[in-house]
């Protein structure tokens, strides 16, 4: 899912928001990079939950809420990506019906479908919680913005990864250009897509038609991802709190 579909996640399932729980809520996907892959930012364990229990109590609402995120422990994303009602994930399930035009308006070979047609999925997701939660944009500039809070997360992350110190710094960064600073729509998102596609790919797609797509997108989701959302809100609580209670 996309960060602002995380932050308003984390918020349902915890209760409450702060500058802890939004970075934490994105810390999977800011700190994927060329020294931490997804396997280790997603499918990190409860290993990860200990830790931080043990040597940075203090950071206890960072680490809930990263745990709301990963695919190991289930958070949102395995249900999103990986299983949901016995088969794949749901963005997968959707993505089925639009991959040919993913892969036409993306410029990507068609074994690389169903993976992009997934993010459009996401996509209409993270345009439908932004419209009905206008505030959550400012959550997270606020968090951005909390240099100390960042640097503590980013110095702790480093020991528990073993990496040299310093190596995550400014990891959080990137993620400034999430925060829309204008009404969020089908051709903003597609742009803010087109950039990613270049950054990554070396790829430019074609932002109309990638507009259109996810415009279809909404109204693929528009009958039951809000029950995917209670169903996985519900899990995520029950999973978390079983854990609290060991």
């Amino acid at each position: 899912m996309f960060p602002f579909t995380h932050i308003w996640f984390s918020q349902r399932v915890l209760g409450y928001s702060n500058n802890m729980t939004v970075l934490g809520a994105i810390f999977p996907d800011a700190l994927v990079s060329a020294k931490l892959n997804y396997e280790a930012t997603h499918k990190i364990g409860w290993h990860i939950f200990d830790y931080f229990y043990k040597e940075k109590p203090e950071l206890w609402d960072f680490i809930k809420s990263g745990v709301t995120h990963t695919v190991y422990p289930r958070g949102l994303d395995f249900y999103g990506d990986e299983e949901y009602k016995g088969s794949k994930g749901f963005c997968f399930q959707k993505a089925i019906e639009i991959v040919e035009e993913v892969i036409d308006a993306c410029n990507i070979p068609e074994e690389y479908g169903l993976w992009k047609a997934h993010n459009f999925i996401e996509m209409a997701v993270e345009l439908n919680i932004l419209n009905k939660n206008n505030k959550l944009p400012m959550l997270l500039e606020n968090a951005l913005k909390d240099t100390e809070l960042i640097k503590e997360t980013e110095f702790i992350l480093e020991k528990f990864y073993e990496l040299e110190p310093g190596i995550l710094r400014n990891s959080f960064v990137r993620f400034e250009s999430f925060v829309y600073k204008e009404s969020v729509d089908s051709f903003i998102l597609s742009i803010n897509y087109d950039q990613h596609m270049k950054n990554r790919h070396g790829i430019s797609i074609d932002i109309d038609k990638a507009s259109k797509i996810i415009d279809k997108a909404e109204l693929i989701i528009s009958n039951d991802y809000a029950e995917f959302f209670e169903i996985t809100e519900k899990k995520v609580e029950e999973m978390l709190q079983k854990r609290l209670e060991l």
